[in-house]
């Protein structure tokens, strides 16, 4: 590849091993690798197709594609992976700070196990660019993670309904912050008999790169529901239908500019944030004994951020996936178990009937197996859950309480939340940042946490804990915090020590 594909400085006579060490004692790492982030107007301008098309073109030129989902969103990230067929992850500045978000973001490439010539990262930004906490902040947007990242910018453009018209839009992105890492422009939905003439405009009032257009593709749109798009599994031929994207993108835009652009981002320091190197178990190669961690993973269950599982491996855990719908029992050898969020409410006559394993996990709990429950895991684990037909079904009688749809988002977005005694994540005044976002809703959700939104005065009561369990609505990530994810397998090993759980 061209020569903006340079390896940071060292690291081709570098292993994985000495880099390990490097993170672990907390050395500032400089590093340098191509990456770009597709950014929009607003909500619903196209990003994640487009996104999607792209990491599907860059498979065919670049060695080592990484994705990204700026923001708390699971299904988008569930696109790319059925793209690259590896995990994407999450880049969130309200959940992160910005070393964190380096940290994050740059050990994708530190961590490989070779360091290929040829490499690349997209992000997929979130809402529309400048958007961010409360509607009135540009905290938590898509353009403070380019900024805390210095990631260049390609903003997709909706042309619909509009010619000339959007180079004032453009005008005022480029302009809006001083520094808008805004790059260059993709025109979306666009006829290309318009494209010559808009791009020869935009370059020469603008100053602004322009990779191409992407023309209005009617029929090959993806379908939402009440959470967001419907998750990349459940669309018949999903593969086949992403694959007629990337041929209709492929056509109208510039593939060798925007890996040249991405080729220009500039040099990051990558650091193991102290809390993390505090806590975790990376040790240069020692090994360390891993604990049974089960978590939840199928149609009902599948909100889980990577970074959170991946931080639990790295205090120890050993991630055994398990079924509630299917299963009839819990992984051998569980020590704690992880119920996430997803969609229990539409696979609640399924988990209802699956009467074995509903006992086991309330046998698991009533035991003082250590268990978190987020969100869609909490529902399961209350009496019962109402469907959308309005039929009640039996849930594992945990917490006490039905839930059903209420036909809106309930106390939407973040929450910074403390905790108000003593449990499993931590002592009283313990706090993270979550974020809830969920239809269905219950009339007895806990008492035991107090959230409050990041913006304005508006807060609730939330949650249940013991010494052994959390559950609750809000969406955990463990990076806010780490400390509670490392109480969370100290419980678990000190679980299994106490009832000689062998593996």
């Amino acid at each position: 590849m061209s020569a903006e594909f340079n390896d940071y400085e060292g690291a081709g006579n570098m292993d994985k091993e000495r880099m390990k060490c490097l993170l672990q004692y907390s050395q500032a790492v400089s590093v340098r690798f191509p990456r770009i982030m597709i950014a929009a107007e607003k909500s619903g301008g196209g990003k994640t197709l487009f996104t999607c098309a792209l990491l599907s073109l860059l498979k065919e030129r670049v060695q080592t594609v990484r994705a990204f989902k700026c923001g708390p969103d699971y299904i988008d990230p569930m696109f790319h992976r059925t793209v690259l067929e590896i995990p994407s992850r999450n880049l969130d500045s309200f959940f992160a700070d910005g070393d964190t978000l380096r940290y994050l973001l740059g050990r994708e490439v530190l961590e490989m196990e070779k360091f290929p010539e040829s490499r690349i990262a997209v992000l997929e930004g979130v809402m529309g660019f400048y958007d961010g906490l409360g509607g009135v902040s540009e905290r938590s947007s898509a353009w403070e993670v380019a900024d805390l990242t210095d990631t260049p910018v390609i903003l997709l453009v909706d042309m619909k309904g509009r010619s000339l018209s959007a180079l004032a839009s453009i005008n005022g992105f480029l302009d809006y912050k001083e520094k808008s890492h805004v790059t260059g422009i993709v025109f979306n939905r666009l006829s290309p008999m318009l494209y010559p003439g808009l791009k020869e405009r935009a370059e020469r009032e603008l100053g602004i790169r322009v990779f191409g257009y992407v023309p209005e593709l009617k029929d090959l749109t993806l379908k939402s529901r009440h959470l967001g798009l419907v998750m990349p599994e459940e669309i018949l031929g999903i593969r086949e239908r992403l694959d007629l994207i990337k041929e209709k993108v492929r056509v109208g835009i510039n593939l060798d500019g925007i890996i040249e652009e991405a080729g220009r981002a500039a040099e990051i320091e990558v650091k193991l944030p102290e809390a993390v190197r505090q806590f975790c178990n990376v040790d240069c190669g020692t090994g360390v004994k891993k604990t049974v961690v089960a978590v939840a993973k199928d149609e009902a269950f599948c909100f889980y951020y990577e970074d959170n599982l991946d931080l639990l491996k790295k205090l120890g855990a050993e991630i055994q996936y398990f079924s509630p719908i299917l299963d009839r029992n819990l992984p051998e050898g569980t020590c704690a178990v992880y119920l996430g969020g997803g969609y229990p409410e539409l696979h609640a006559k399924a988990l209802s009937e699956n009467i074995s394993m509903r006992n086991a996990i309330r046998q698991a709990v009533m035991e003082e197996v250590p268990c978190i429950a987020e969100c869609g895991g909490y529902l399961y684990l209350k009496d019962s859950i109402v469907d959308p037909d309005g039929v009640e079904w039996p849930m594992a009688g945990v917490l006490p309480g039905s839930s059903r749809d209420t036909g809106k988002l309930g106390r939407f977005g973040y929450i910074t939340v403390t905790s108000k005694k003593e449990g499993l994540l931590g002592p009283a005044g313990t706090e993270f940042r979550a974020h809830e976002f969920h239809h269905w809703d219950s009339e007895e959700n806990g008492t035991d946490f107090a959230a409050k939104k990041p913006v304005g005065t508006r807060g609730w009561d939330c949650g249940y804990t013991t010494e052994s369990f959390y559950a609750g609505f809000p969406h955990l990530y463990f990076y806010s915090n780490v400390k509670i994810a490392e109480n969370f397998i100290k419980c678990a090993e000190t679980w299994k020590k106490k009832n000689s759980v062998v593996k």
